[in-house]
């Protein structure tokens, strides 16, 4: 059954509601940097048994959804090292990268809005971790996440507030830059900037290395971000090439693309880190009266993922624990590890249904 949607997101799939159900959990998942919601259509058949509504979602500029105009492009800078030397076309260009996130976030939030004129979804039980609405961002869509909690409480859409029907935000195996967290002294290997490799082999090795199992340490120092291990083999070796084609859109990855401009400037002028920030942190005084401010977060981690994951997790949990000390209004966050899962979620099993849920 297919959400009746007509927005830029594009819905990839939809297990529709368990029948008879009234406490059903709907889960809303935002796909990565160039793997779009194909990549989950395993987890669909797993939705009714949990008493589950799966979305799979497509952001802009991927399969089925608007393409960004020139005019909402022209909001994404496209910035290189030099122009961030140049503090007036830094200023304008947070100003517009600011209103671009806005946007995004608005697009995101309607949807949910829409969902919940729509398709029966109940206000959460959180005691019993039923109902509600669950957003699931795996890698860069994890930034979508953050984006949607540091925005959603200005919006309004008068008749319905939204944020009675969010139970929970999953931030599902995020790497260190969509996270806004300080990044490891030592620069991380990516194959797809490795000079070293064939212009025309570096995606297949690049599919190859990010769908790896890493042979990780429990320090920062002995995370491994170059080598996976050969077995298991990489799951990208076990798929055919027209298989590869059918789960990614490499055009918003590539150089110009808009995923690829906004992880260099989303990093480059602090926006993953600001949004972070204002997704995390509650307001002074904030006395619970905003259902915004209910919503807790979910971290959860593959273990055997590529290391800016690790990282990430790592310097997040860090922060999270330090604020804890000192007093500050943060919200809950539970941490959870994966042992011995890739970055790749095509194979998930049903228990990892149910962490992330």
């Amino acid at each position: 059954m297919a959400a009746t949607y007509s927005g830029p997101l594009h819905i990839y799939e939809d297990s529709g509601a368990p029948a008879g159900s009234q406490n059903f959990t709907t889960v809303v998942i935002l796909h990565g940097f160039t793997w779009h919601g194909a990549v989950f259509t395993k987890l669909i058949p797993l939705a009714h048994p949990h008493n589950a509504r799966i979305l799979t979602i497509n952001r802009r500029d991927y399969p089925g959804s608007t393409p960004f105009t020139p005019e909402e492009r022209a909001l994404l800078p496209a910035l290189t090292p030099t122009d961030l030397e140049d503090a007036e076309k830094v200023a304008v260009s947070k100003r517009n990268l600011d209103s671009f996130a806005e946007a995004r976030a608005r697009e995101l939030y309607d949807l949910l809005v829409h969902l919940v004129k729509t398709g029966n979804v109940s206000k959460p039980d959180r005691a019993n971790n039923t109902g509600g609405i669950v957003v699931v961002g795996w890698s860069l869509g994890g930034g979508w996440v953050t984006n949607l909690l540091a925005h959603a409480p200005s919006f309004s859409d008068g008749d319905i507030n939204l944020g009675e029907y969010v139970r929970r935000a999953v931030l599902y195996d995020v790497t260190d830059i969509p996270l806004g967290v300080p990044p490891p002294e030592k620069p991380v290997y990516i194959p797809i900037f490795d000079t070293t490799i064939p212009l025309e082999e570096r995606i297949p090795v690049f599919l190859r290395w990010i769908t790896g199992y890493f042979p990780h340490g429990n320090t920062p120092e002995t995370l491994e971000d170059k080598t996976p291990l050969q077995d298991p083999p990489p799951t990208a070796a076990a798929l055919t090439p027209q298989q590869l084609a059918d789960l990614t859109c490499m055009a918003p990855g590539t150089t110009g693309g808009s995923d690829d401009d906004l992880v260099f400037a989303g990093s480059s002028l602090g926006l993953f880190k600001s949004l972070k920030e204002r997704a995390l942190y509650l307001p002074e005084g904030a006395d619970g009266s905003d259902a915004w401010h209910k919503v807790e977060i979910r971290s959860v981690t593959c273990e055997r993922s590529i290391s800016p994951t690790l990282w990430g997790r790592i310097m997040l949990k860090k922060e999270y624990e330090e604020a804890k000390t000192k007093g500050l209004p943060i919200r809950d966050i539970q941490f959870v590890a994966i042992p011995g899962a890739n970055h790749f979620v095509r194979e998930l099993a049903p228990d990892h249904v149910r962490r992330a849920g």
